[in-house]
């Protein structure tokens, strides 16, 4: 079968499930290229999203969409954007050309970082040893002996002496806030602007172990959400959960707070009746191929695991 009539086929079977995109920030560091579903080039966004307002796939805000998923009025092959974490480039790169191309998102902005406007410490590590060649496993005890250091100033100078001791400048990322989420006057400019602001815990926490934090974590987050944006700590009704990862125990925790979604990591499209708080997604990235974004969309990717699933299970 050739592809175009797969997808033809495929975009038929799944028109009325929902596909979410998830991003994270942007690469803006001339040189060496760090990370694939983490960072992906402005241009490359910027061609995803051209693409995406050309083609026949209807761009929804997640809360028009949750809701319409959930009473069966959802337009065929609708699309939502997500944006996890709240990078800085959210705010300098992405935020216009979601603008110039009149696209709705969302961004689950996660906040510890936004207040205290450090690069964050674990991923800095780990652009560290991968920028000096250096094994991955290194991150862990690296990034455990800096965030137990009292003060926020020895935290930022430990880092850039990891830097030196592995041969790695810091002027080109660290001056251009690489590794920063927005600040708080950020994430409020970006509310005002149109981004729809939402939750994705105060300390980026993973509640795949257990959940016993995630209430605090929530109402931290929405705490300075709301102090950000300047809206009532109520109207930020949608989560991402850190990670991706979700805890079984995590939903009841979010019903209690009056949360109306959640998403995942776990790739895949949204049928009617889907649970609302384990919403999947398509990680785009730097390497992912316009071929593979493009069966995600068409529901090619949902159909093919449908089938070897079940080509498994007979077998």
């Amino acid at each position: 079968m050739k592809e175009g009539l797969l997808f033809a086929v495929s975009r038929r079977v799944s028109r009325k499930s929902l596909r979410i995109l998830a991003y994270h920030g942007l690469w803006t560091t001339p040189g060496y290229q760090y990370g694939n579903h983490l960072f992906m080039q402005p241009e490359q966004f910027e061609r995803r999203m051209s693409w995406l307002r050309n083609s026949r796939y209807p761009v929804l805000p997640l809360d028009e969409a949750v809701q319409r998923l959930d009473d069966g009025s959802l337009p065929d092959h609708a699309v939502v954007i997500t944006i996890d974490d709240g990078w800085s480039s959210t705010y300098t790169h992405m935020l216009p050309i979601l603008e110039g191309l009149g696209l709705p998102a969302t961004v689950y902005v996660t906040t510890w970082y936004a207040d205290h406007q450090i690069p964050v410490i674990n991923v800095v590590v780990d652009y560290i040893l991968s920028r000096a060649g250096r094994a991955p496993s290194e991150r862990f005890a690296i990034t455990a002996e800096i965030v137990k250091l009292p003060s926020l100033g020895q935290r930022e100078q430990a880092l850039r002496d990891c830097a030196a001791r592995f041969g790695v400048t810091t002027e080109e990322w660290w001056e251009s806030r690489q590794f920063h989420l927005m600040s708080a006057a950020e994430i409020g400019a970006a509310d005002r602007r149109g981004l729809d602001i939402q939750l994705h815990t105060h300390r980026h926490r993973s509640s795949n172990v257990a959940s016993d934090h995630l209430e605090g974590e929530i109402a931290d987050n929405r705490a300075a959400l709301a102090r950000a944006c300047g809206r009532p700590e109520q109207s930020f009704r949608h989560f991402c959960y850190p990670s991706g990862l979700a805890h079984p125990s995590a939903v009841a925790v979010l019903e209690a707070a009056g949360i109306s979604s959640a998403t995942l990591a776990e790739s895949g499209i949204n049928p009617p009746g889907a649970n609302p708080y384990r919403l999947r997604r398509f990680l785009d990235g730097r390497l992912v191929s316009e071929a593979a974004f493009e069966a995600y969309l068409s529901g090619a990717q949902a159909l093919f695991r449908t089938v070897k699933s079940l080509a498994t299970a007979e077998g």
